[in-house]
């Protein structure tokens, strides 16, 4: 074996190897196999044969003995072959690539599969005649009479690939537009310099090299379209979940977040819920404007979000006011003390402003199954039963409501279950 040949099968084994792990990342990166996908799959199928064919007849050839003879006439008409039908997958490619779901196939597409019809026919009359190519006495490969015009056909083919493609530029991103034009620079150069001059299998390495080329940006430009449909999807998803003007979730996804965590919570479980409202915020618009009413709420917004943990559920309830589920713990002194932060920065905002701006809270306070905590004389360990939220909603409006009627700037208290309000009107 020459060193040539020995250097033709180390590539194309290469090749084989390359083409496979392709082929096996197209398989398992899509799970739902649409035709397109297959289509890919075979093709790298028949990069594989092409070179796995291409290697065996570089391996045979010269070699005088019965197997060599036929093995490497099997593998040469395989070459041929393979090549015809590869030209009609590429063609069948580029128009799932572009049709976007039309049914009807151009005429060029049904051209290419004529095309790879009438060279394998002619591959086989080659076999009688030696119309493509013949072996002499020694095995040795020669080029027919017509050895063009199987190159023709395969050139042609590839040509009405590409007005396939430019007709219907239109239907694709930039990017696989690009990949799939990059398809045909190295097969048209290396079909043009083979027919010109027979040394190595450029024809065969061209299509392979081109083929994982194009799969690579493919696939690359399908991981950007995905990332970008998720983007859009996250982007959609928030903006119908958030009030656009605070940032904060919205009355909807606040309430729908709040509901389930109510459902989930059972007689260990404690939280507390509270109204937060502007006091006298028509006020505040008729004196200011709406712009600097507009200004107190995005602040009020801030500082509660600033104030509370990451994993308390915060929500703008409507116009002026929020609403704000502090989760897992009822402690009184952590209320007082958050609450005091809230309202002593709010105190200063007002302050650098030189406007009256402050805020009145009501709290529902769920403590957890504790008849002592609770003050209901409850023993320890009995059960409070589900916590109903529209029921601490309401309480903690009510709370809101006297808070609002008696002492404005300050926060009132219930216990849930509770008729009366504990003794916590605290001013800050």
């Amino acid at each position: 074996m020459t060193v040539r040949a020995m250097f033709h099968i180390c590539m194309e084994l290469w090749g084989i190897f390359i083409c496979l792990i392709c082929a096996c990342g197209i398989f398992i990166a899509t799970p739902h196999k649409t035709r397109r996908t297959r289509i890919k799959i075979l093709m790298q199928i028949a990069c594989m044969l092409l070179l796995g064919t291409d290697a065996l007849s570089w391996y045979f050839r010269v070699d005088a003995d019965e197997t060599a003879y036929y093995m490497v006439r099997i593998s040469n008409f395989s070459v041929f072959c393979i090549n015809y039908i590869f030209m009609s997958f590429f063609a069948t490619y580029v128009w799932l690539t572009v049709s976007k779901h039309q049914h009807r196939k151009p005429a060029a597409l049904r051209a290419v599969y004529a095309l790879s019809v009438i060279g394998i026919l002619l591959l086989i009359i080659t076999q009688f005649t030696g119309l493509f190519y013949y072996f002499d006495d020694h095995n040795l490969y020669h080029r027919g009479n017509f050895y063009l015009l199987s190159q023709a056909i395969a050139v042609l083919g590839i040509a009405l690939c590409l007005f396939m493609l430019i007709s219907y530029r239109k239907n694709l991103d930039r990017i696989i537009f690009l990949s799939m034009m990059s398809f045909f620079v190295l097969p048209v150069l290396a079909t043009i310099y083979q027919a010109l001059a027979y040394s190595f299998s450029l024809q065969c390495l061209a299509i392979v090299i081109s083929t994982q080329i194009m799969f690579v940006m493919d696939t690359v430009e399908m991981n950007m379209r995905f990332h970008s449909q998720q983007a859009a999807y996250e982007k959609a998803r928030y903006e119908a979940e958030h009030d656009g003007m605070t940032g904060l979730l919205n009355k909807e996804a606040g309430w729908k977040h709040m509901r389930k965590y109510f459902d989930r919570m059972d007689s260990h479980d404690e939280a507390m819920l509270m109204f937060v409202d502007i006091d006298d915020f028509k006020t505040i618009n008729d004196t200011y404007g709406h712009t600097v009413g507009d200004f107190w709420i995005r602040e009020v917004a801030s500082q509660l979000r600033h104030i509370y943990r990451q994993d308390d559920i915060i929500c703008r309830y409507g116009g002026d006011e929020f609403l704000a589920l502090i989760r897992n713990t009822a402690s009184e002194q952590v209320l007082e003390t958050t609450l005091g932060m809230f309202f002593q920065q709010l105190a200063r905002t007002s302050e650098q402003h030189g406007q009256d701006v402050h805020c009145s809270v009501g709290v529902c306070r769920i403590a957890a199954a504790d008849g002592a905590s609770l003050g209901t004389g409850r023993a320890d360990g009995d059960a409070i039963g589900s916590v109903d939220f529209d029921q601490c909603v309401a309480q903690a409006d009510l709370a809101l409501y006297e808070t609002k009627r008696f002492n404005k700037g300050t926060f009132t208290v219930y216990n849930y279950d509770r008729s009366q309000p504990a003794p916590a009107n605290i001013r800050a």
